[in-house]
């Protein structure tokens, strides 16, 4: 079968792998789509996750299958599996854990300590024909949903966790810094939770238009005083949370800045480094920083509960490309050319 494998930093080889076969306890998966995000993004153009020597957890080891975001068709079972049939459609929800460690046996099993997910840091990876995981982590797709808006799963829960982080009220304003999948994803989610009022920050001209075709008051941080337009907005008053999922220091700083006191701000993006704030401005208006890292147990189901309810549209922002057009969609996507890009993975012998 096909797969797109990455042996290291910007070497992303699409090549012939011998087809996976699930033991007991798995699923094997015929991909369909397969998305590109800010953690492929990261893993080709920096360092990869995975090394030479195996994952501690899952034993993984370069060269790593990429693919995290993905959905496709039962295809087989293992000894013991009844969750799902052959013939089943599903998404992935990738992230492997310990059960182990105290986050885990506390109830945070999202954080735990040797996270690792499947397609960054566990074998196997969406970006690929086949690929087999645990039974444990396939979702049914409801009747009415695509295979397409499957593969879409996995970044809109990151977003409506960094929502449900936030605790915003209905009626309530927000700002959004960053209209990447995460982005739009926060937008859906705050829209579905009542929460019409809101701002997307964004230096990409595609990208603004896609967060305003769906309903967001759009600026441009190029341009724009983003905190004096923030105050304008809100008669000086702030915004009732802020999510931040550009990963850039200025963008951050301009959401802090923009906050109503006791406000929160979400940090939901990759930093390539440390980032500095100003603490002082924290301090003064008591505003909570909230990280948000994956998601718990019960937010894949809660999107694909919203999505069945049509609270995430997919026209506008999302663009597909072939699987040997990856490293061209890695390239789009760091550099702000397209929104999200879904990889439609071939079916073997095509």
């Amino acid at each position: 079968m096909l797969a797109a494998r990455l042996y290291g930093a910007k070497d992303l080889r699409i090549e012939e792998m011998p087809e996976p076969e699930p033991g007991p306890g798995e699923v094997k998966i015929r991909v369909a789509f397969a998305g590109i995000c800010g953690t492929d993004v990261h893993e080709y153009f920096e360092a990869p996750r995975a090394t030479h020597e195996p994952n501690p957890l899952t034993g993984a080891t370069l060269p790593q299958t990429l693919g995290h975001e993905f959905a496709g068709t039962v295809v087989g079972c293992g000894a013991g599996v009844d969750r799902v049939a052959p013939g089943a459609r599903v998404c992935v929800r990738p992230i492997r854990t310990c059960g182990v460690c105290p986050r885990c046996t506390s109830g945070l099993s999202h954080l735990c300590s040797a996270l690792a997910a499947i397609g960054v840091t566990s074998p196997g990876g969406g970006l690929a024909q086949y690929v087999v995981v645990p039974a444990g982590a396939v979702h049914r797709l409801p009747d009415g949903l695509s295979l397409e808006q499957g593969a879409l799963v996995e970044p809109m829960a990151v977003g409506l966790n960094a929502v449900e982080r936030a605790q915003v009220s209905r009626g309530g304003s927000a700002l959004v810094t960053g209209a990447g999948a995460v982005g739009m994803g926060a937008l859906f989610a705050l829209r579905a939770h009542g929460v019409d009022d809101v701002l997307v920050v964004e230096p990409s001209p595609s990208r603004r238009a896609a967060a305003a075709r769906h309903g967001a008051r759009v600026l441009d941080p190029v341009t724009a005083d983003v905190v004096g337009e923030v105050a304008r907005h809100t008669r000086g008053r702030g915004v009732d949370v802020a999510i931040e999922c550009s990963g850039r220091q200025d963008a951050l700083n301009a959401a802090i800045s923009s906050l109503a006191a006791q406000a929160p701000v979400v940090i939901v993006a990759l930093y390539s480094g440390p980032v500095t704030i100003d603490a002082s401005v924290v301090r003064l208006a008591e505003l909570a920083l909230l990280g948000c890292e994956a998601y718990p147990d019960g937010v894949f189901e809660r999107v694909i509960q919203y999505m069945a309810a049509g609270h995430y549209p997919t026209d506008g922002w999302l663009e597909h490309i072939p699987l040997t057009d990856t490293v061209a969609g890695l390239h789009d996507v760091r550099d702000g050319r397209r929104v999200k890009v879904l990889v439609d993975v071939p079916a073997v012998g095509v």
